[in-house]
């Protein structure tokens, strides 16, 4: 297992599909950069999520909390005080961790079982987006701001398109390596043994609280590096749109569409999923009312009752079927023609 991550680092084919994509924003219109962008950022954004969703079984519901912090909190505070977007986002991002922290740790006093998990992180998700809406040094409802992207990349700006397609694309490659990385660990596998059995995890002397707070602050304090760029991007922070609870369904079906636990499932959840979502709307928005709602929930309902598990599993799945069918067909005995 452990090979498993430096087999990806090394492999030609992983740094060649980034180089390709990379070369984007040269070959892209500007409409369809702006997809492949969002695409870059949601599959950041699921990939760690998964980190303590897929790969620790703890379906958190309050990652829009960390969004929210990292986009808010960095904005405001180079809004009203003056501090640099860079140094905000690593203050938003140690509130984020210890913000996790906190939820790890009510999690392991109280024993929540899964759906009380899911209810209190929901619970303070919900409190974040409204303690920033109530709060006018935060934005308030109406939102912040933020100047206008000169290309300064000491002021947190990256100029044209094609540079925070980069900072996301970089984002999106990071996402996906820690994943690898923790799957790769000794973290990992305890992850999945207390996600699989957590009673007989620490029964074996799995640290339960340990493991799952480090997986959180993990997972919270990268959600909150991605919500600052995403606020850089959008230049303007809506309260609505990066600190609702909404949000976090959105990462929460990308990442089991794609394939829970797997490194690049959540990617491959939002290759299928954001673009579709912003073509639909494109192409169907204006004609009908709901009309490209009610079709992105068709096209979403029919992929995972044909891949229960997620698309990644079900690829995999019928590979190795095809595999083990080429295998067989070639140690088949060959029948010799009559008289030869």
């Amino acid at each position: 297992m452990k090979s498993e991550f430096f087999t990806v680092l090394r492999s030609p084919v992983f740094w060649g599909a980034i180089i390709l994509l990379a070369l984007g924003p040269f070959v892209l219109p500007s409409y369809y950069l702006h997809i492949a962008t969002l695409t870059l950022i949601y599959i950041a954004l699921a990939s760690s999520w998964n980190i303590v969703g897929g790969i620790g079984g703890q379906i958190s519901l309050a990652h829009s909390l960390f969004v929210g912090t990292g986009a808010v909190l960095s904005s405001a505070l180079l809004l009203k005080l003056g501090i640099n977007m860079w140094l905000g986002m690593v203050i938003a991002a140690l509130v984020s961790g210890l913000m996790g922290a906190i939820i790890s740790f009510i999690d392991f006093r109280f024993r929540l079982g899964h759906l009380s998990f899911a209810l209190i992180t929901l619970a303070f998700a919900e409190m974040g987006e409204i303690i920033v809406i109530g709060t006018e040094a935060l934005g308030g409802a109406s939102g912040l701001f933020l100047p206008k992207d000169k290309g300064d990349l000491l002021a947190f700006q990256f100029g044209s398109g094609a540079g925070i397609f980069w900072v996301m694309l970089t984002l999106a490659v990071g996402a996906i390596l820690i994943n690898l990385a923790v799957l790769n660990l000794p973290l990992g596998f305890y992850l999945r043994t207390i996600r699989d059995n957590e009673a007989a995890a620490q029964a074996i002397g799995v640290n339960i609280l340990r493991n799952k707070t480090i997986a959180m602050v993990i997972s919270a304090m990268f959600t909150s590096v991605i919500g600052t760029a995403y606020a850089r991007y959008l230049t303007f922070v809506d309260p609505y749109q990066l600190a609702s609870p909404v949000l976090t369904v959105e990462i929460v079906l990308i990442a089991t569409v794609g394939g829970l636990g797997k490194a690049f499932g959540p990617a491959l959840g939002a290759v299928l999923l954001i673009p579709l979502g912003e073509i639909l709307r494109g192409k169907l928005g204006g004609s009908l009312p709901g009309l490209h709602y009610f079709v992105y929930g068709a096209v979403v309902i029919a992929v995972i009752l044909a891949t229960p598990r997620g698309l990644l599993p079900a690829l995999q799945s019928r590979l190795a079927s095809w595999r083990g069918s080429a295998k067989s067909e070639a140690k088949k005995p060959s029948i010799a023609a009559p008289g030869a």
